[in-house]
């Protein structure tokens, strides 16, 4: 590192310790960024960072549909099912279009939250791994969605 990188990067670390940290980001903003993966970081003008972890999110859930995976859904009879649900809740409107897609409005409304459909095939050689795909993609949008909160908050650069 030169002399004048130091200097650089000693002088953002001053102007970050006298910036002043919020407490909270703006639950809109949080909202945002869950709903449409990248939206977040777009609005805070980090154009890089929403492109890569909009396309990281887009891709995995598009895979995970690709290989017959399925979207968790609440089962009664099993208590472990949240843990996928939630993990796939994480890919924001992608979840959403893709439940009703297999399911239908009506159906999302009678069924709800039992007995709603995730799709995929248990048959299909891919589906472990879509399953798999479908979860990574749901968690890294959730990741995004934390780091949008730190960059609000000043946390971190």
């Amino acid at each position: 590192m030169t002399a004048d990188e130091k200097k650089r990067a000693k002088s953002r670390a001053d102007e970050r310790e006298g910036a002043p940290v919020s407490s909270r980001a703006p639950a809109w903003l949080l909202a945002a960024a869950w709903l449409v993966p990248g939206l977040g970081h777009w609005i805070l003008g980090r154009r890089t960072r929403a492109l890569v972890f909009g396309a990281v999110v887009l891709c995995a859930f598009i895979t995970g549909v690709l290989l017959s995976g399925e979207l968790g859904t609440p089962k009664p009879q099993n208590p472990f099912s949240w843990l996928s649900t939630f993990a796939c809740l994480g890919n924001g409107a992608l979840y959403l279009v893709r439940i009703i897609w297999v399911n239908g409005v009506g159906e999302i409304f009678r069924a709800f939250p039992f007995g709603v459909a995730g799709g995929g095939s248990p048959s299909a050689a891919g589906f472990a791994y879509g399953n798999t795909f479908l979860y990574t993609g749901g968690l890294m949008n959730l990741l995004a969605v934390l780091d949008t909160s730190d960059i609000a908050r000043g946390v971190k650069e």
